[in-house]
Protein backbone atom coordinates (compact mmCIF):
# COMPACT_ATOMS: atom_id res chain seq x y z
CA UNK A 1 0.00 0.00 0.00
CA UNK A 2 1.59 3.42 -0.96
CA UNK A 3 2.13 6.09 1.51
CA UNK A 4 -0.53 9.18 1.52
CA UNK A 5 0.60 12.06 -1.17
CA UNK A 6 1.21 15.63 0.41
CA UNK A 7 -1.06 18.79 -0.35
CA UNK A 8 1.75 19.50 -2.65
CA UNK A 9 2.86 16.11 -3.97
CA UNK A 10 -0.82 16.11 -4.99
CA UNK A 11 -0.42 19.31 -6.75
CA UNK A 12 2.75 18.46 -8.51
CA UNK A 13 0.98 14.96 -9.97
CA UNK A 14 -1.86 16.73 -11.80
CA UNK A 15 0.34 19.74 -13.17
CA UNK A 16 -0.16 22.23 -10.55
CA UNK A 17 4.25 22.50 -10.35
CA UNK A 18 4.70 26.22 -9.86
CA UNK A 19 1.83 26.04 -6.55
CA UNK A 20 3.34 22.77 -5.38
CA UNK A 21 7.14 24.31 -5.45
CA UNK A 22 5.52 27.63 -3.38
CA UNK A 23 3.66 24.92 -0.85
CA UNK A 24 6.62 22.51 -0.54
CA UNK A 25 8.73 25.64 0.67
CA UNK A 26 6.63 25.73 3.75
CA UNK A 27 6.04 22.47 4.27
CA UNK A 28 6.55 20.96 8.03
CA UNK A 29 5.44 17.71 9.41
CA UNK A 30 3.69 18.14 13.09
CA UNK A 31 3.36 15.56 16.05
CA UNK A 32 -0.02 16.09 16.72
CA UNK A 33 0.46 14.97 20.96
CA UNK A 34 -2.95 12.78 21.25
CA UNK A 35 -3.51 13.06 25.41
CA UNK A 36 -5.90 10.68 27.42
CA UNK A 37 -6.40 10.29 31.19
CA UNK A 38 -4.78 6.44 31.81
CA UNK A 39 -7.11 4.08 33.10
CA UNK A 40 -5.10 2.07 35.72
CA UNK A 41 -1.56 2.73 36.41
CA UNK A 42 0.85 4.14 33.30
CA UNK A 43 4.23 1.85 32.78
CA UNK A 44 7.37 3.65 34.34
CA UNK A 45 8.76 5.57 30.90
CA UNK A 46 5.78 5.57 29.51
CA UNK A 47 5.60 8.98 27.31
CA UNK A 48 2.96 11.26 29.67
CA UNK A 49 2.00 14.27 31.35
CA UNK A 50 1.88 14.26 35.82
CA UNK A 51 5.15 12.93 37.59
CA UNK A 52 8.30 12.66 35.93
CA UNK A 53 9.94 8.77 35.64
CA UNK A 54 13.76 9.80 36.46
CA UNK A 55 17.17 7.78 36.29
CA UNK A 56 18.84 7.89 39.92
CA UNK A 57 21.44 10.09 38.11
CA UNK A 58 18.89 13.11 37.75
CA UNK A 59 17.30 15.00 40.33
CA UNK A 60 13.50 15.93 40.94
CA UNK A 61 13.21 19.54 39.54
CA UNK A 62 11.43 21.90 42.13
CA UNK A 63 9.12 22.74 38.59
CA UNK A 64 6.59 20.79 37.63
CA UNK A 65 6.81 18.75 34.63
CA UNK A 66 4.42 19.16 31.64
CA UNK A 67 5.65 16.38 29.11
CA UNK A 68 8.05 13.78 28.95
CA UNK A 69 7.97 11.62 25.71
CA UNK A 70 9.78 8.21 24.88
CA UNK A 71 11.41 8.88 21.72
CA UNK A 72 11.29 5.27 21.23
CA UNK A 73 7.88 5.24 21.18
CA UNK A 74 7.99 8.21 19.44
CA UNK A 75 9.83 6.37 16.70
CA UNK A 76 8.34 3.39 16.30
CA UNK A 77 4.67 5.29 16.16
CA UNK A 78 6.28 6.61 12.62
CA UNK A 79 4.69 10.37 13.68
CA UNK A 80 8.25 11.70 13.48
CA UNK A 81 7.75 11.65 9.12
CA UNK A 82 10.83 14.05 8.84
CA UNK A 83 12.76 12.03 11.21
CA UNK A 84 14.06 14.92 12.96
CA UNK A 85 14.14 14.16 16.70
CA UNK A 86 16.55 11.57 18.00
CA UNK A 87 15.13 7.66 18.51
CA UNK A 88 16.12 6.63 21.82
CA UNK A 89 16.02 8.08 25.22
CA UNK A 90 13.37 10.31 27.00
CA UNK A 91 12.81 13.79 26.25
CA UNK A 92 11.24 16.19 29.22
CA UNK A 93 9.94 19.40 29.24
CA UNK A 94 9.21 21.64 33.13
CA UNK A 95 8.06 24.73 32.97
CA UNK A 96 6.99 26.34 36.57
CA UNK A 97 3.68 28.00 34.99
CA UNK A 98 5.41 31.60 35.79
CA UNK A 99 5.68 34.28 33.20
CA UNK A 100 7.03 37.11 35.31
CA UNK A 101 9.77 34.49 37.20
CA UNK A 102 10.06 31.85 34.44
CA UNK A 103 11.74 29.22 35.64
CA UNK A 104 11.78 26.24 33.01
CA UNK A 105 14.03 23.17 31.58
CA UNK A 106 14.23 20.70 28.51
CA UNK A 107 16.09 17.50 29.48
CA UNK A 108 17.03 14.72 26.99
CA UNK A 109 18.36 11.51 28.84
CA UNK A 110 19.63 8.33 26.44
CA UNK A 111 20.59 5.70 28.97
CA UNK A 112 19.28 2.76 30.35
CA UNK A 113 15.06 2.58 30.59
CA UNK A 114 14.98 -0.04 33.06
CA UNK A 115 16.51 2.60 35.86
CA UNK A 116 13.90 5.16 35.64
CA UNK A 117 11.68 5.90 38.83
CA UNK A 118 8.24 7.72 39.35
CA UNK A 119 9.05 10.61 41.21
CA UNK A 120 6.49 12.99 43.08
CA UNK A 121 3.61 12.17 43.88
CA UNK A 122 1.36 10.51 41.27
CA UNK A 123 -2.18 11.78 40.47
CA UNK A 124 -5.26 9.40 40.88
CA UNK A 125 -4.94 9.79 37.00
CA UNK A 126 -2.68 10.47 34.96
CA UNK A 127 -2.40 11.87 31.43
CA UNK A 128 -0.54 9.45 28.67
CA UNK A 129 0.73 10.72 25.56
CA UNK A 130 0.04 9.43 22.25
CA UNK A 131 1.45 10.15 18.45
CA UNK A 132 -0.09 11.42 15.24
CA UNK A 133 1.51 13.07 11.99
CA UNK A 134 0.01 16.18 11.03
CA UNK A 135 1.53 17.75 7.47
CA UNK A 136 1.49 21.27 8.34
CA UNK A 137 2.23 24.52 6.08
CA UNK A 138 2.86 27.99 7.53
CA UNK A 139 -0.78 29.36 8.09
CA UNK A 140 0.77 33.05 6.70
CA UNK A 141 1.61 31.67 3.38
CA UNK A 142 -1.76 30.59 1.58
CA UNK A 143 -3.19 33.69 -0.55
CA UNK A 144 -6.87 33.83 -2.18
CA UNK A 145 -6.16 31.77 -5.28
CA UNK A 146 -4.52 29.28 -3.41
CA UNK A 147 -7.38 29.16 -0.88
CA UNK A 148 -9.89 27.79 -3.53
CA UNK A 149 -7.22 25.48 -4.63
CA UNK A 150 -6.45 23.67 -1.39
CA UNK A 151 -10.32 23.30 -0.43
CA UNK A 152 -10.47 21.38 -3.99
CA UNK A 153 -8.45 19.07 -2.89
CA UNK A 154 -10.52 18.47 0.39
CA UNK A 155 -8.10 20.33 2.31
CA UNK A 156 -9.45 23.11 5.12
CA UNK A 157 -7.06 25.90 4.65
CA UNK A 158 -7.55 27.37 7.75
CA UNK A 159 -6.55 24.40 9.37
CA UNK A 160 -3.30 23.69 7.34
CA UNK A 161 -1.37 25.09 10.85
CA UNK A 162 -2.74 23.11 13.64
CA UNK A 163 -2.84 25.01 16.91
CA UNK A 164 -2.43 21.80 19.52
CA UNK A 165 0.10 19.89 21.54
CA UNK A 166 2.77 18.88 19.48
CA UNK A 167 6.14 18.21 18.58
CA UNK A 168 7.67 19.86 15.04
CA UNK A 169 5.50 21.83 12.75
CA UNK A 170 5.20 25.76 12.98
CA UNK A 171 4.14 27.79 15.95
CA UNK A 172 0.45 28.82 15.44
CA UNK A 173 -1.28 31.39 18.16
CA UNK A 174 -2.07 35.18 18.12
CA UNK A 175 1.19 36.55 19.60
CA UNK A 176 3.40 33.41 18.20
CA UNK A 177 7.35 34.03 18.35
CA UNK A 178 9.47 34.79 15.56
CA UNK A 179 10.49 31.78 13.39
CA UNK A 180 12.66 31.27 10.56
CA UNK A 181 13.57 28.48 8.25
CA UNK A 182 16.81 28.02 10.75
CA UNK A 183 14.56 26.80 13.88
CA UNK A 184 12.85 23.80 14.78
CA UNK A 185 9.90 24.21 17.19
CA UNK A 186 10.51 21.46 19.97
CA UNK A 187 7.53 21.53 21.69
CA UNK A 188 4.43 23.51 21.99
CA UNK A 189 1.56 23.62 24.42
CA UNK A 190 -1.50 24.77 24.92
CA UNK A 191 -2.10 26.27 28.34
CA UNK A 192 -5.36 28.37 27.76
CA UNK A 193 -5.36 29.79 30.91
CA UNK A 194 -5.76 33.90 32.37
CA UNK A 195 -4.41 35.71 29.52
CA UNK A 196 -1.51 32.93 28.53
CA UNK A 197 -2.36 30.89 25.36
CA UNK A 198 0.59 28.89 24.36
CA UNK A 199 3.91 27.84 25.58
CA UNK A 200 7.02 27.04 23.19
CA UNK A 201 10.05 25.77 23.42
CA UNK A 202 12.37 26.60 19.78
CA UNK A 203 15.67 25.78 19.00
CA UNK A 204 18.14 26.00 16.05
CA UNK A 205 17.91 22.89 13.47
CA UNK A 206 21.77 22.91 13.39
CA UNK A 207 22.20 21.90 16.57
CA UNK A 208 20.00 19.04 16.96
CA UNK A 209 22.11 17.23 14.13
CA UNK A 210 24.80 18.29 15.95
CA UNK A 211 23.04 15.93 19.09
CA UNK A 212 21.86 18.77 21.51
CA UNK A 213 18.86 19.16 22.49
CA UNK A 214 17.59 22.78 24.01
CA UNK A 215 14.49 25.06 23.77
CA UNK A 216 14.31 28.93 24.16
CA UNK A 217 11.11 29.24 25.89
CA UNK A 218 8.36 31.62 24.81
CA UNK A 219 4.66 32.64 25.45
CA UNK A 220 1.74 33.80 23.11
CA UNK A 221 0.15 35.94 25.85
CA UNK A 222 -3.12 38.52 25.23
Amino acid sequence: MSEKLTLFEQLERDGYTEEAGYLKQYYRNAVILKCRLAEGEVPIGASKGGCPDLPPEIELPDIPLFAQINLYELAESGADVENLLPKTGMLYFFWNEEIDECDYDIIHWDGDMSTLRRCGNPDEREVVIGFEAHEEYDEYCIDKELYKLISDYGYDPDELAVRADKLLGYPTGGNKPDFNEEDLLLFQFNYNIGCVWSEYWIMRKEDLKKGEVYGWFYYDMD
